[in-house]
């Protein structure tokens, strides 16, 4: 391959990479509800259980993308999603771990404000408020990393764009519902979670980068490119659907 189209194909994934962030599934009919809705208990409780389903496969689906890029030698995408792995799981340290974090805090601010009982995020998936479509967001996205090398970067790219609108609108929900918890502790026991994720450092927008760059990386030919952008294109189309139902869901209430 000639450098004049090794540019040309990251000229055209870098362009395709700027429309996608245009995707509908960024200004969604639910993320405006979480906006100008405060929750009531029956809707916080089935915010809590799809987004504990939906999220409890994050890590699961990072250490996929590392195993597969040990397995292909490439090297530049196993340093960049090992460190996204190593902060997801709390850089050593159980309690930070993210996905405990996550547990933590939406339990203690169901129970505060709501006065819900907890919900463990590997139980979620049993839950009856867990929507279809939650849990076909599940089953798709899974089946796409399964897919092939190329088409996992393409899906792991569009989770991690899609991760830092997707926390910062749910944290703004939070703050919005906040009436019985003192300030200090929902900063220091709620919107941690929130925090760790879309902080001033920026850690989800890193992620974001970093996954653009493995994607370059890897896009030699029109067939790569073409198969990341299936997997990203399908991703956010799935994800979309899940908003969409839930949207739905508590539209009826």
């Amino acid at each position: 391959m000639t450098n004049s189209t090794k540019v040309s194909i990251h000229d055209q994934v870098t362009a395709i990479m700027d429309h996608l962030e245009q995707h509908q599934v960024y200004a969604n009919g639910y993320f405006a509800y979480l906006e100008n809705s405060p929750w009531n208990a029956p809707a916080y409780d089935f915010h809590r259980a799809n987004f504990f389903h939906r999220t409890e496969g994050t890590v699961k689906g990072i250490a996929y993308v590392c195993a597969q890029a040990a397995a292909r030698d490439d090297r530049d995408t196993l340093v960049l999603f090992s460190h996204i792995l190593n902060e997801e799981t709390g850089n050593g340290e159980a309690a930070h771990c993210h996905e405990l974090l996550m547990e933590n805090s939406h339990n203690l601010f169901g129970r505060t404000e709501f006065g819900l009982p907890p919900l463990l995020v590997r139980e979620a998936r049993n839950s009856d408020l867990v929507l279809p479509e939650t849990v076909a967001y599940r089953e798709r996205t899974l089946e796409l990393l399964g897919s092939n090398y190329h088409r996992m970067l393409g899906v792991a790219m569009a989770l991690e764009s899609h991760a830092d609108k997707m926390l910062q609108v749910c944290r703004r929900a939070f703050r919005n519902s906040r009436n019985e918890l003192h300030a200090g502790e929902f900063v220091d026991s709620v919107e941690v979670y929130f925090n760790v994720h879309v902080g001033d450092e920026g850690v989800e927008e890193r992620h974001a980068a970093d996954a653009k760059k493995c994607v370059l990386h890897n896009c030699r030919t029109d067939a790569d490119a073409a198969e990341i952008v299936y997997g990203a294109t399908e991703t956010l189309n799935i994800q979309l659907d899940m908003w969409t139902a839930m949207h739905k869901a508590v539209a009826k209430n």
